[in-house]
């Protein structure tokens, strides 16, 4: 990818003149960059036991992949007919910016916020303008490779179907439509320090993170929904207002356009969004935002490595905290208080923990909110069956929790975990009960929470005793998925060992999930009062097996 990327900028000095940009430099810096990318696994789907060496093929399986999950989102524009192209474009289009700004958010935050540049860059007669515009060619590079490894079929299907042509200008359409998710993404980040002090950005852009890939996903969820199901006959696209705030339609009516040769105002209107759009966006970052990058960056770079300043006698001694107290509270033993609390806060502080499992918490909320809207009739009272749809709601929740749950091991410092062997502990289950109480309060109660107000808006507040038994029965799923896999002391796990956890749990956790909602769907339907019985029964397996679990001896600790 390097030398292909450098041939291509060899070729744009008309637009790094447009940009202000010192060519040579950002050559040279992007050189480095390019280089350095070779000597490290790919992000997502790393090999197990992957180690950095100075070239891999992750990132070549990583593309493979991502290819055959572009396969589902072409399939539409396989089957439309050509007055449809619109709607079909639309969920392709859709599909390939949603992956873009996801893995702009996931994987290349840290290239885009990373201050080590600063200690070689700051020293020389380098200007923020070449800096900002190195880091996004850099981002830009490795997104253009990885949407044309999503639309190749797309791009494939076009061409067949509607001829080369098509199929270019739906390569082309790809290609800007990840120019401009990295301008949409990186305006909010820059956006933010420019408004933001140093001693917040870190912390306000994870947030940012976390809601605009919860945004990102629930918009994927709603465009779909937003496409009448009558624009799919084979009939000319109706284009109302907003159309046109949607950068999908603005790539989907261009290729309407050159399909079905419709040149009309509203295909010329969306052909110039989506040709000028990305460009004005690069040029607004290069031009407007860029001047105050690096001194934004330095001086978040210089607040990492200020030393500690001095704290009064008083400040010194911490007071006491929600989670200390819920801990005494809930907590048999000092050890699980101690592991209860120790969740608590580094779930808090732990910016890679938030970022991995919030947003695959707002994730369900979205996938709950929106598949049930468009499917509402299936809530109201009716057949018995249909009444009893509410407990797909509350049991999709622990399918989440669960891997929520799995991140609670996890941490870029396991290392760090030695001080667990060689501290006094001789019952390692108290430190996984610990962990266990702080993922269900914290997390879990909050969550159910959530979901159980949706079932009480659709159903009402008669399936209170149904909401009580899928909570009870969740616990228990959730207990029963730490007994089928390695468990692991809080945060003392690698990545690499959460994914194989993962991958063995899933095909046998996911059959028990299946026959526990199968009984308490069994239990409402056909047998009067079974969940009233039901509830102390599977209270009483879940202390069973809580208990079981708290006493976890060292040789089953991974």
């Amino acid at each position: 990818m390097k030398t292909t990327t450098l041939w291509l900028i060899d070729r744009l000095p008309f637009l790094w003149r447009a940009l202000g940009v010192n060519y040579p430099q950002l050559r040279a810096i992007l050189g480095v960059k390019l280089t350095l990318d070779n000597r490290r696994p790919a992000t997502a789907f790393q090999r197990w036991n992957q180690k950095e060496t100075e070239s891999n093929y992750s990132f070549y399986v990583s593309l493979g992949i991502y290819a055959f999950m572009g396969i589902f989102a072409a399939v539409m524009l396989a089957l439309v007919p050509p007055p449809a192209i619109v709607p079909a474009g639309v969920f392709f289009f859709g599909y390939v910016m949603v992956i873009c700004a996801l893995t702009l958010i996931n994987d290349f935050s840290s290239v885009i916020l990373d201050t080590s540049d600063n200690q070689i860059m700051l020293f020389r007669p380098v200007d923020g303008r070449t800096t900002l515009i190195a880091r996004i060619v850099h981002v830009v590079s490795y997104l253009f490779t990885l949407t044309l490894a999503i639309s190749i079929t797309g791009i494939l299907v076009i061409g067949v179907r509607f001829g080369v042509g098509a199929g270019l200008l739906t390569l082309l359409l790809s290609l800007l439509t990840a120019i401009l998710m990295v301008f949409i993404t990186n305006v909010l980040y820059l956006g933010l320090m420019q408004f933001t002090s140093e001693s917040k950005l870190r912390e306000l852009i994870n947030y940012v993170q976390i809601i605009t890939a919860i945004v990102f996903y629930a918009g994927f969820q709603i465009m779909p929904r937003l496409i009448d199901k009558g624009s799919f006959a084979a009939q000319p696209f109706t284009w109302t207002w907003w159309h046109y705030l949607l950068p999908p339609y603005w790539s989907a009516g261009s290729l309407d356009m050159v399909i079905n040769h419709r040149i009309d105002g509203p295909h010329l209107l969306v052909f110039g969004l989506i040709t000028t759009m990305p460009f004005a966006g690069l040029w607004l970052m290069a031009r407007v935002l860029a001047p105050a990058f690096n001194r934004k960056l330095g001086g978040l770079d210089a607040e990492a490595n200020a030393p500690e300043q001095a704290v009064s006698a008083k400040s010194a001694i911490p007071a006491s905290s929600l989670a200390d107290r819920l801990g005494t509270w809930l907590s048999t033993s000092a050890l699980e208080r101690a592991a209860f609390s120790f969740v608590w806060h580094i779930s808090d502080r732990d910016r890679q923990f938030k970022l991995r499992a919030y947003p695959q918490l707002g994730y369900g909320l979205a996938f709950v909110l929106f598949t049930t809207l468009t499917r509402r009739g299936i809530f109201e009272s009716g057949s018995q069956g249909a009444a009893t749809n509410h407990l797909l709601i509350l049991y999709m929740g622990v399918l989440f929790m669960m891997a929520a749950m799995s991140l609670t091991a996890v941490s870029d410092q396991f290392k760090a975990a030695w001080v667990y062997t060689s501290a006094p502990v001789t019952r390692p289950g108290d430190l996984l009960a610990g962990r266990f109480k702080a993922v269900v309060v914290k997390l879990m109660l909050p969550y159910y929470t959530l979901l159980t107000a949706y079932v009480f808006y659709l159903k009402g507040p008669g399936v209170v005793l149904d909401v009580i038994l899928a909570f009870v029965n969740s616990l228990a799923l959730l207990l029963i998925s730490e007994f089928f896999q390695k468990r692991s002391l809080p945060f003392s796990a690698s990545q690499d060992a959460l994914k194989r956890n993962m991958t063995a749990r899933s095909f046998i956790i996911l059959p028990v999930f299946g026959l526990i909602g199968f009984l308490h769907w069994g239990l409402t339907t056909y047998i009067p009062y079974g969940t009233i019985v039901a509830l102390p029964v599977m209270a009483g397996f879940v202390w069973l097996l809580f208990r079981a679990f708290r006493q976890t001896a060292w040789g089953e600790i991974s």
